[in-house]
């Protein structure tokens, strides 16, 4: 029962904490707030098992790098 307190506790600071402190950066672009909150870590997983190429890859998606490259070019 005391675990079940403290596992509950722990989740509602986090997610207080990713209401409040990226708030803002949802309401600026929630496509792109998505791809970096489920991308990210991810990739850092993958990067710390050994995986660097598809750590990459995950990073390119993240951030979006094709499309921001195509933009730089027009």
């Amino acid at each position: 029962m005391f675990e079940f307190i403290i596992i509950s506790i722990l989740t509602l600071l986090l997610g207080v904490f990713l209401y409040f402190g990226y708030k803002q950066d949802y309401k600026r672009n929630p496509k792109e707030f998505m791809r970096t909150l489920i991308g990210m870590p991810i990739g850092m997983l993958l990067g710390g098992l050994g995986f660097r190429k598809l750590d990459d890859k995950i990073k390119k998606w993240a951030l979006d790098e094709t499309r921001s490259q195509k933009k730089k070019r027009e």
